[in-house]
């Protein structure tokens, strides 16, 4: 049996989409290693979000280049957004390359692999599927077996569109995934229940805008607020599948988001109390040269509806500082928009400009000083808030999924709260899949501390705190 190393770069589609390849590998007699030293194959997931993601793909395709040189018959594969992004010009840049495949011809992997030879001739496969031309695969094909999914078994990751129609002025992801397609509901229920019979007891469903799935299977009609829509129906639908005890989503775009889908978090406690909403930037000048689609208004909005329907649910968002043209007033307003929705988190980031999207060529770009004190100022006041919320929750009992045991530390477990809060727990017992009450007792803003209620092997003394500030009770 041969074997392949996989490096994942990017976000939670690409997770999903190595996990893909592997169980396609899988059916070629490849095994996953994690010593590069009897790789037969190296696989490089790639992500072309930002600049430095493709610079860190060069350099170390650089490292493989001469571990190559050293050992003959070595295969190196690069697939993902920079493959499809760059290609013609990564091979030459990187001639060592073997295989080059897009994200959206994963399924072409194993043809690929038959036609390489290894000896500097690469192959590839490039573009994108129009709406009718994905290949049918084989039943339960996509299921990849717990032991090549990483420290996470618990959780499990579905694609249900692939590309995004949005074209917002900052992102590339349209010209590195293609136009958005959705999958067959059928064929996504049929992969969330082997995945929940391998052992998955939660599920996240995937996409650049979840929200619009199956539009284009209705004729890329637009849903008004109120109406149900086949995203909403998809959810009905995956969260009443045996075995599954969460179900989550993401990315959702506020433009399409809807009332119905608000109030399913209050109609099924299996959906959590957590909802990661992205907004971008809270002054709508800038939303609108982002071409969010969307007012602060409207944003807020979409808010009261989720904590009408759940008074306690947690949300998180996406932030962007220093885009092209922002003042110091409307980042102010972002500063403004972070305080009053209380975030549980956020993911914020410097502008970085990708070549090709309109906000590359935009006049007003932002000093990397300036951008970096807006970033800083933004982070302190999300540190401040996420404080107070892991106070709050000291003394407070929260339903704790536990994910995966520490490699380090086998008696340290990790699980994530009906609000998506990070839980430690140290306990003698085997918590990894089970749902479990855990008494809060300190925190940080990394993660709460906890421990097991009820059962005395699921208890421990864990009041030390690995980094950062933290709360204790």
């Amino acid at each position: 049996m041969k074997k392949v190393h996989v490096e994942t770069w990017g976000c939670q589609m690409n997770v999903a989409d190595s996990e893909k390849m592997l169980s396609l590998l899988h059916g070629m007699d490849y095994a996953l290693t994690e010593n590069e030293s009897e790789a037969d194959l190296f696989l490089l997931n790639t992500c072309h979000i930002r600049e430095k993601a493709k610079h860190k793909v060069l350099s170390r395709l650089g490292v493989l280049r001469d571990l190559k040189e050293k050992r003959p018959g070595v295969q190196i594969a690069v697939a993902g957004c920079v493959a499809q992004a760059e290609g013609a010009k990564l091979l030459k840049a990187a001639p060592q390359i073997d295989i080059l495949l897009g994200p959206g011809k994963i399924e072409e992997l194993p043809d690929l692999l038959s036609r390489s030879t290894g000896n500097g001739s690469a192959v590839m496969a490039l573009g994108f599927n129009k709406p009718g031309e994905e290949k049918k695969r084989a039943h339960g094909q996509d299921v990849v077996p717990p032991t090549l999914t990483g420290k996470n078994e618990v959780t499990r990751f579905v694609n249900i569109t692939q590309g995004c129609n949005n074209f917002c002025t900052f992102c590339i992801v349209p010209f590195t995934r293609g136009r958005e397609i959705s999958r067959k509901p059928d064929e996504i229920l049929d992969e969330c229940r082997l995945l929940l019979a391998n052992g998955a007891s939660e599920i996240m469903l995937l996409g650049q805008n979840v929200n619009s799935y199956g539009l284009d299977l209705l004729d890329s009609r637009k849903l008004s607020a109120g109406e149900d829509g086949p995203f909403v129906e998809l959810l009905r639908q995956v969260v009443t599948l045996p075995g599954l005890k969460r179900l989550r989503f993401t990315t959702s775009n506020p433009h399409d988001f809807t009332q119905p889908l608000a109030q399913l978090f209050a109609d099924d406690s299996r959906m959590g109390k957590y909802m990661h909403l992205p907004v971008q930037s809270g002054n709508d000048h800038v939303l609108e040269v982002m071409r969010r689609k969307v007012t602060v208004a409207e944003y807020r909005e979409r808010i009261r509806w989720l904590r009408d329907a759940v008074p306690d649910m947690a949300i998180s968002t996406d932030l962007i500082v220093g885009f092209p043209g922002e003042t110091e007033a409307e980042f102010e307003d972002t500063l403004k928009l972070v305080e009053e929705v209380q975030y549980s988190f956020i993911f914020a980031f410097k502008y970085s400009p990708r070549k090709g999207t309109a906000a590359a060529r935009m006049p007003g770009q932002i000093s990397e000083a300036v951008m970096d004190e807006r970033l800083a100022r933004l982070n302190a006041l999300q540190d401040s808030i996420t404080m107070r919320q892991a106070e709050a929750d000291c003394g407070t009992i929260q339903n704790v999924l536990f994910l995966y045991r520490s490699k380090k530390n086998p008696g340290v477990f990790y699980g994530r709260t009906e609000h998506f809060r990070l839980v430690k727990v140290e306990s003698s017992g085997q918590l990894v899949g089970d749902c479990l009450p855990v008494l809060i007792t300190g925190g940080n803003k990394t993660a709460l501390i906890g421990i097991v209620v009820g059962d005395p092997e699921h208890q421990g003394s864990n009041h030390e705190h690995e980094t950062g500030d933290s709360v204790q009770h």
